[in-house]
């Protein structure tokens, strides 16, 4: 992270910054990681809470990532293209990378420099090691499913494992990461979790990364598309839950979903056919699979944790908007922020 914050320091200085100094702050969850006070010259300065994420960054990514909520806030990366740029000017985010590409704006000050590539090459995502087994591929199942479920982590392991369809031993581990983390503690009606506001952005930031795009089965375009009520109707009678746009605007009447995913044990190819679905990457209609196994489950949408880690992995500032306005409505959401 030093190497990091030396080499945007020295970017910001070579686009004119005459000072960049770093403050201590306060290590708690979700402080920002530094303060960063910087000097535009002619008495203009500011100082910003900064946040550093190192690794390659996309829009899906940008849009996810579970970042604090004051503002202003400074993100510092290696690189940060023109299209994540706009998903962090989108999100109120001010940043600033190795190459030079930086987004200042305060009274009086605006600085906007874009499209400079990257000055070495920019490794994949590196991983927070904090609790790393619930955040693993296997490892974001279990805890979705904690997430999810009140009475869950409190229930013997083998029950936790079947809900959410991986081994005993990966429940084990993840129980393990997440109780020396500080996020799961035994009292006396069992397991409970702690800190589960933090915990719901960082599953939902790693659910981005590790999963979301291996539980895509298929797209379909419809021809006519005021024939997805009926489709969704025929959906729900099979069994299908809805997720995503789609079962966010059931919790936002300010949403009009341009997409309809459903998640589904496997795909309903006799509705395909009758619909005369269409395969099309871009289409209007998603499955998706339905990883967990809960008999109560009986709901038209995945659980709320889903609904919301949908949203903010889709790459798109809008739905992230939607992600934060369901979060302060749905009961389960408002729940876990208040652990």
């Amino acid at each position: 992270m030093n190497a990091l914050v030396l080499d945007v320091t020295t970017a910001l200085r070579h686009a004119g910054i005459a000072g960049v100094t770093r403050e201590p702050t306060v290590a708690e969850s979700y402080v920002p990681e530094l303060r960063v006070r910087i000097d535009a010259g002619s008495g203009r300065h500011a100082t910003y809470p900064a946040v550093v994420r190192l690794g390659r960054l996309d829009t899906r990514l940008a849009t996810a990532l579970d970042l604090p909520t004051v503002r202003p806030l400074l993100l510092l990366a290696p690189h940060i293209s023109d299209a994540v740029g706009e998903v962090l000017r989108a999100r109120g985010v001010d940043y600033a990378d190795a190459a030079g590409n930086t987004r200042l704006a305060w009274d009086g000050l605006l600085i906007d420099v874009r499209g400079r590539p990257p000055r070495t090459s920019v490794p994949p995502r590196i991983a927070d090691r904090t609790a790393a087994r619930a955040f693993s591929r296997a490892g974001s199942m279990v805890t979705f499913a904690l997430l999810s479920w009140t009475d869950l982590p409190s229930r013997p392991v083998r029950e936790i494992a079947a809900t959410c369809g991986v081994a005993v031993g990966t429940v084990h581990g993840v129980l393990h990461d997440l109780a020396a983390a500080g996020y799961l503690s035994d009292g006396a009606q069992g397991r409970a979790l702690n800190r589960g506001g933090e915990l719901l952005g960082r599953w939902a930031e790693a659910y981005t990364v590790t999963l979301a795009r291996r539980l895509a089965i298929a797209s379909f375009g419809i021809a006519d598309l005021d024939r997805i009520p009926a489709l969704e109707a025929d959906l729900l009678g099979v069994g299908a839950q809805l997720g995503g746009e789609l079962a966010a605007s059931r919790l936002d009447a300010h949403l009009h979903p341009s997409t309809s995913t459903f998640y589904v044990d496997e795909l309903p190819s006799t509705l395909v056919a009758r619909y005369r679905l269409r395969p099309d990457e871009a289409g209007v209609v998603r499955f998706r699979s339905r990883f967990w196994h809960r008999p109560d489950d009986t709901g038209e949408r995945v659980p709320s944790p889903l609904i919301y880690a949908d949203l903010v992995s889709s790459g798109d500032p809008r739905q992230r908007e939607h992600a934060e306005r369901i979060r302060a409505v749905d009961d389960r959401l408002v729940e876990l922020d208040r652990t």
